[in-house]
């Protein structure tokens, strides 16, 4: 019954500029790093780790390190124009996000890889539920509210139709009493149904579709029932009944996100009525619990409160069309649900609707608010927060009586089970210096240095005596690669673990399930979109490649040209013979260029010029300095390279005020910006150009108010 202390953990959305590309494009995403209870911005987490995998492939095509800042990220990905047509998954994780063990896996977003835009198939119209047709296989399960059947009382029961792939399926069946026909149910959303009825006891019955039967668990003649009879705004009605008169004490706790809200106490006879206040609560799934006076469970039941109790975003400004190359102005206001100003912290993103996912229903309030708080693939969870939807919270309702209270994320049992999971990642990144010979194996702090390759960042840092030693996001910053140089007389090996590699670890032994939430029903293919066509010349990149020997970045190669010199004694003559022992002295050789040079014994035998010579005496050879690899230069110098944050250049969106219009501009993702905040009277303006592609466009935002409310809007227009 205790309130449930806070967790510290946090959760992840992810969200990309669009959802389908083609290969060589960039990838922007942005991220809001929200704390698990209070979907507050989290200060905890500082560095996100994120990577692409093809569908189906455990190996990465993308691994970078980003930063996190005030629980926020964003950043580039470079799809290369190698990547194959398909389906790739998109996964972000943070150290206090990711856990082990963790069955479910949610912040990964689909990304469609294409070659060719014109190969894009997205026209679906899409439903709730499949036809089922004729003799097709049904699968039903039943949902008593309150976990339990009891006879002699009116009970409710929800009941889930899918087919062999699991899609929900709308159908009408019979209920039947002991073989004989008692009523026709229906299926009323995403293939859930509800009918009510007083089992008896010794009696038996069953659901019939088709001449198909599905049996009703049996009821048990002692228990109390929990229904939820009305939900509104201030207050949650239960009615509690029992097929008894004996009057018994009992609790009602209800809970948020793993914090107890209101707990009521009451004394049960055959039946009760408690009204829960509830106009304090926060917006989201809740579990009601009732008790015995030994706090024995009787009854629970997941409820969703204070549905229109968000942030909402909404969009003025705009037109309806605009010419290609033509300013867009758009006037972004965020409220709460009374419409009273309220700052927030938003992403904007603007694309072509030919480069839009209809399956992809995900945004940030249906992420946090359902798809997050329970363990179970949803269909379409936008329906349930969809205004024009007028059954949205009847629906959701439904949904809700088919989760059993095991599944709520946040609920008691899996709140109890929280302090066994191990954490897989940290915020920093672990270091160790090593001695290479017994002789210095001393244990003592070693001085290290972090620099980039031009050395305009330098930062110090010591290990501890065990020769460990820890990068944090600041270190992290320094560069997306730099360099680790460690001072002692002893030679020492220095490694850094890879993140990536804990990530790998954990998710091929445990094999966590990713939640997409994107699995719609398709009805019908209303055929190709034709503004695909305009994509089918786009010029390809052209790579150019250039020859020689080369270092990843400069300063490798003035670490090279340092090794070159360092004790080379070689010399050019004023006679211009490499080495001359009668000049004794003179300039550095070139590299490549052709000398002669004396060997042995007769170099020994010159001591001034002029001197005799044969054909055996000398040797004549383009000359070549030393070559060192990458890893000897770094053995050499006392250090390493290891990767910090990826570092990029801005989001292209181009000013035709300045810049010039006749340039053809194929852009089908006009703007993105992971961070626009509202100010106190909840407004902000955004200006951007179209390009000269002829389409409709969609813009979303979303994002989070200093409250924790979370909310979504989208706007479109045409472009012709």
């Amino acid at each position: 019954m205790e309130a449930y202390t806070k967790t510290g953990k946090t959760s992840v959305y992810l969200a990309t500029n669009k959802d389908i590309y083609i290969a060589g494009e960039d990838l922007w995403y942005n991220a809001f790093i929200l704390d698990q209870q209070t979907f507050g911005l989290a200060e905890q987490d500082n560095i996100l780790y994120l990577q692409l995998t093809k569908e189906g492939s455990d190996s990465a095509v993308w691994k970078e390190m980003y930063p996190v800042t005030h629980g926020i990220s964003a950043g580039h990905v470079y799809l290369p124009q190698t990547l194959l047509d398909g389906k790739y998954l998109l996964k972000a994780y943070t150290a206090h996000s990711f856990f082990s063990p963790q069955p479910y896996f949610y912040a990964v977003t689909p990304v469609q890889i294409v070659q060719d835009p014109r190969s894009i198939r997205n026209n679906w119209q899409l439903g709730q539920t499949k036809q089922l047709s004729q003799g097709e296989q049904v699968r039903m399960t039943f949902y008593p509210e309150g976990n339990r059947l009891i006879t002699g009382i009116e009970n409710t029961v929800a009941f889930k139709a899918v087919n062999k792939d699991n899609e929900p399926v709308s159908l009408s069946a019979q209920l039947y009493k002991n073989g004989t026909p008692v009523s026709v149910v229906k299926t009323q959303h995403g293939g859930i149904g509800i009918f009510r009825f007083t089992p008896e006891a010794g009696a038996y019955y069953q659901l019939r579709y088709e001449g198909r039967d599905a049996k009703i668990p049996p009821a048990i003649e002692n228990g109390v029932s929990l229904h939820l009879q009305s939900n509104s705004n201030d207050s949650l009605l239960f009615k509690l009944r029992s097929p008894h008169a004996n009057a018994q004490n009992v609790l009602l706790r209800v809970q948020v996100r793993g914090t107890v809200q209101v707990i009521a106490a009451g004394v049960l006879k055959d039946s009760l009525l408690m009204k829960i206040p509830i106009a304090d609560l926060p917006p989201g799934v809740a579990e009601a619990t009732l008790f015995d006076e030994q706090l024995h469970v009787l009854a629970t039941r997941l409820v969703y409160v204070h549905h229109d109790k968000k942030l909402y975003v909404r969009f003025s400004q705009l037109k309806e069309a605009y010419a290609p190359k033509e300013q867009v102005t758009v006037k972004i206001s965020t409220t709460d649900e009374q419409g009273r100003p309220v700052p927030a912290a938003l992403s904007l993103r603007v694309y072509d609707r030919l480069f839009g996912n209809r399956k992809n229903t995900r945004d940030v309030v249906n992420y946090y608010q359902l798809s997050t708080q329970l363990s179970d693939t949803l269909y379409d969870p936008s329906y349930y927060f969809d205004s024009t939807h007028i059954d949205r919270k009847a629906a959701i309702d439904l949904l809700l009586l088919t989760q059993k209270t095991e599944q709520y994320n946040l609920g008691e049992d899996r709140m109890k089970g929280d302090h066994l999971k191990k954490m897989v990642l940290a915020d920093s990144l672990k270091g160790t210096v090593t001695a290479l010979s017994r002789s210095a194996k001393m244990k003592a702090p070693i001085s290290l240095m972090l620099f980039d390759y031009s050395k305009s960042i330098n930062q110090l840092a010591t290990t501890d005596n065990e020769g460990i030693f820890y990068l944090n996001a600041e270190n992290l910053t320094i560069g997306q690669r730099f360099f680790i140089k460690y001072f002692s007389e002893k030679e020492h090996g220095i490694n850094v673990t890879d993140p990536f590699k804990a990530i790998s670890t954990c998710e091929r032994e445990q094999h966590p399930v990713n939640l997409l939430s994107e699995r719609g029903i398709v009805i019908e293919e209303q055929g190709a979109d034709s503004n695909r066509l305009q994509y089918g010349n786009m010029l390809k990149e052209v790579i150019v490649q250039s020859k020689g020997r080369g270092f990843g970045d400069r300063y490798m190669g003035y670490l090279d040209s340092i090794a070159r010199f360092e004790g080379n004694m070689d010399y050019i003559g004023q006679c211009g013979w490499l080495n001359c022992p009668a000049c004794g002295s003179g300039t550095r050789p070139i590299e490549g260029v052709m000398y002669s040079e004396l060997i042995e014994p007769k170099r020994s035998q010159i001591g001034s010029h002029p001197f005799s010579f044969g054909a055996n005496d000398m040797k004549k050879e383009p000359y070549h300095y030393p070559k060192y690899t990458e890893e000897e230069l770094l053995k050499k110098f006392k250090m390493i390279i290891t990767r910090g944050f990826y570092q990029h250049a801005a989001f292209y969106s181009p000013d035709y005020v300045k810049e010039d219009t006749m340039v053809t501009d194929t852009r089908n993702a006009l703007y993105w910006n992971p961070l626009i905040v509202t100010d106190q009277q909840g407004e902000a303006t955004v200006r951007f150009f179209c390009s000269d592609i002829r389409s409709g466009f969609i813009g979303v935002a979303e994002g989070v108010s200093g409250g924790g409310y979370v909310g979504a809007g989208t706007f479109t227009f045409g472009v012709r």
